[in-house]
């Protein structure tokens, strides 16, 4: 089929996609969906391929949400989809959809995974320079390639089949990477990479949050470009890995400013309920839990399903090789352990993190919301 996307040129995330896809050797389907809004019928079939609820697919900047009151959670799909039909801006963008699938593409490079002949590296509009990664099945002659460390028999596929039921998404779980220093040679970063080759063995599509130019928060306005772009990754993720260096018994400020930019509520959806977490940390000294126990603490409070295991990594300059790679030991195995049990933990809660993250609470709150709005009216 001809690749389609649905694009806005005013959108620079829009632009660069289209861009990749371009660079890849695509000539694809140009729809401007402002001129051309989808009907009904295809944004529902567009939501379905995609496995996003209406709400996922709201876009607030720029649009009239809160106009709308969109931010109401009591509104029903159907309510959603008739606001996007009358109001197509409101729909995000840019959306592709190619014969592997269909996706919202934000970050831009998500589009690398649409894509038959991605090209391997693409410069963005602001000097950001992507690149695509390979396919990460679990065909074993090559992942374990990547993993030297690995006992290849006792290196076990998730039984996807005992952890879902019927009706239950079955596409890759969607991790994000958060870890906490921008040192040149950055352990935590190490460790975070050694686990990510880990989580894609294991069948997961992971992305890694670069903190490089990352503000301080309340530094700037939720618009600049770092903080969007982790908000974006934030709503993505199914799951997260959170790697934090322990500087002075705690975790470091790079790690807390990217946790403090994610908010609990974010235009309506909670960017991080009800969505799994793993925690992991490394030290330069003897071990210790306290940063592990702070990023549980943070997990609970941003609501997340945060596993039982964890890591900690005690002198962390004496477990990397020359090339950078984690040698062979318990610490080592327990990063697989966690890595595993992350993988089971998102696949076994995602079909129903809606269901169990729906409080009573909540829904009283709901109500009394929606009787005042109508009393207001009725005045």
């Amino acid at each position: 089929m001809t690749p389609i996307i649905f694009h806005n040129p005013n959108c620079g995330t829009s632009r660069n996609t289209l861009a990749i896809m371009k660079a890849s050797g695509e000539q694809p389907n140009v729809i401007e969906y402002l001129k051309t809004p989808p009907t009904r019928e295809y944004l529902i079939e567009l939501l379905g391929l995609m496995k996003l609820s209406p709400r996922e697919l709201l876009r607030r900047k720029g649009t009239p949400y809160d106009e709308l009151g969109l931010d109401d959670l009591v509104l029903s799909d159907d309510k959603l989809i008739d606001a996007m039909m009358a109001h197509p801006i409101l729909i995000n963008r840019p959306i592709v959809v190619t014969d592997k699938g269909a996706a919202l593409c934000r970050p831009s490079e998500r589009v690398f995974e649409l894509l038959h002949h991605p090209v391997s590296r693409f410069t963005k509009e602001d000097g950001e320079i992507v690149q695509s990664t390979k396919d990460n099945s679990l065909d074993l002659s090559v992942d374990l390639t990547e993993l030297p460390n690995i006992d290849a028999v006792e290196l076990q596929p998730i039984d996807i089949d005992a952890l879902i039921g019927a009706n239950d998404p079955r596409h890759p779980p969607r991790i994000l990477v958060l870890y906490g220093s921008l040192r040149e040679r950055s352990f935590s970063k190490l460790a975070s990479e050694e686990a990510s080759r880990i989580l894609r063995w294991y069948g997961c599509e992971v992305r890694t949050f670069d903190p490089t130019g990352l503000p301080l928060p309340d530094s700037t306005d939720a618009n600049h470009p770092k903080v969007q772009e982790l908000r974006e990754l934030a709503a993505w993720s199914e799951g997260m890995l959170w790697v934090s260096p322990e500087r002075h018994g705690s975790i470091t400020s790079i790690m807390k400013a990217q946790i403090d930019w994610i908010p609990l509520s974010l235009g309506g959806v909670r960017p991080t309920q009800g969505k799994t977490l793993a925690v992991m940390q490394v030290s330069g000294g003897s071990q210790s839990f306290n940063t592990v126990n702070q990023l549980r603490i943070l997990g609970r409070w941003m609501r997340m399903i945060t596993i039982p295991n964890q890591s900690s990594v005690p002198k962390a300059f004496l477990e990397f090789d020359d090339n950078n790679r984690m040698l062979n030991s318990p610490l080592y195995q327990r990063i697989v352990d966690v890595c595993e049990e992350l993988v089971k933990f998102t696949w076994l809660t995602r079909g129903r993190s809606t269901y169990l993250t729906d409080r009573y609470s909540e829904r009283v709150e709901s109500r009394e919301e929606v009787s005042q709005r109508v009393n207001q009216k009725s005045l």
